[in-house]
């Protein structure tokens, strides 16, 4: 009965196994077993859960099936208490289903670790909504990789402020982050620039380095260049944005120096509202792959 209701469900033959297999669910009757899958099913549909999310969560964490109802919406509640919205659970919990089996003890006890590192309440309830895997690592491991991060250059207070930002950075091994400074070292910036830039930017130790250098390519073309290490948060705005709004304003009879380049990174409704063209008319009239195509055709003639 069981197994036909899961497949039912979408779930393969090896997801089944795996899920039959998980020790919370091997000690239940199976006629228990079905109303537990079938209640605890209903109950994640109805708290905002999609069909795809419920099979994906309870693919990673099978035991979510032998929770009592009454514990999962206690998790919430509790949750929401902590300061989180019942929305940030949901998302967070799609992601990370393991919260769902973590005391709230455990999780207090976690954000009092934190705080203790250099962090407030709030900047853990920030944090964890981006990443709530940071649950899952142990304070000892958080420690090391804060002084892995000292190694490489920067200080304890860079490392805090650079993953109340940019909490990923958490999720990465220090080999990880170490290759990404050596690509950027080879596109052409010293270490100290690269310690610079991802200071300003800890989110571009999650850029590829295809996409990073693509930008400093066309950067490069139009004499910008400079902002990669000076303003390097502008490396937030894509590629395709950027070689649009130029283009555009360019026609214009608008040359863009370092003096006035601030106007390529104007917010969508300032940049609107001063020139009269929205984003998607830009980017559909100014097509940056375009560009590219035809730089290639050009090069292999």
């Amino acid at each position: 009965m069981v197994k036909e209701y899961l497949l039912k469900l979408g779930y393969s033959h090896e997801d089944i196994e795996k899920i039959l297999s998980c020790y919370a669910l091997k000690s239940l009757k199976e006629d228990t077993l079905l109303i537990h899958i079938k209640n605890n099913y209903n109950l994640l549909i109805s708290l905002g859960y999609s069909h795809e999310d419920v099979i994906k969560m309870t693919k990673t964490l099978p035991s979510l099936y032998s929770y009592s109802i009454e514990n999962i919406k206690q998790k919430i509640e509790d949750l929401v208490s902590l300061g989180y919205k019942r929305a940030d659970v949901i998302k967070m919990t799609k992601s990370f289903p393991s919260l769902y089996g973590y005391s709230i003890e455990t999780i207090n006890q976690k954000i009092e670790d934190l705080a203790s590192l250099g962090y407030n309440r709030a900047d853990v309830i920030k944090m964890t909504k981006t990443l709530p895997s940071l649950y899952s690592l142990s304070i000892e491991n958080i420690k090391q990789k804060i002084e892995d991060l000292v190694s490489l250059g920067y200080s304890h207070e860079d490392v805090i402020k650079m993953t109340k930002s940019f909490p990923s950075l958490y999720s990465y091994s220090i080999e990880t982050i170490n290759q990404k400074i050596e690509d950027l070292v080879s596109l052409g910036y010293n270490r100290a620039n690269v310690i610079k830039m991802t200071k300003s930017l800890p989110s571009l130790y999650g850029y590829s380095i295809e996409n990073i250098n693509q930008k400093i390519i066309f950067l490069r073309e139009i004499n910008l260049d400079f902002i990669v290490v000076d303003d390097t948060k502008k490396l937030m705005q894509s590629i395709d944005l950027t070689y649009a709004r130029y283009m555009f304003l360019r026609e214009k009879g608008i040359e863009i120096t370092r003096d006035n380049y601030k106007r390529l990174f104007y917010n969508a409704k300032q940049f609107e509202k001063q020139y009269g063209i929205d984003k998607s008319t830009l980017l559909e009239k100014y097509s940056y792959q375009e560009y590219i195509n035809n730089k290639n055709k050009a090069s292999s003639m």
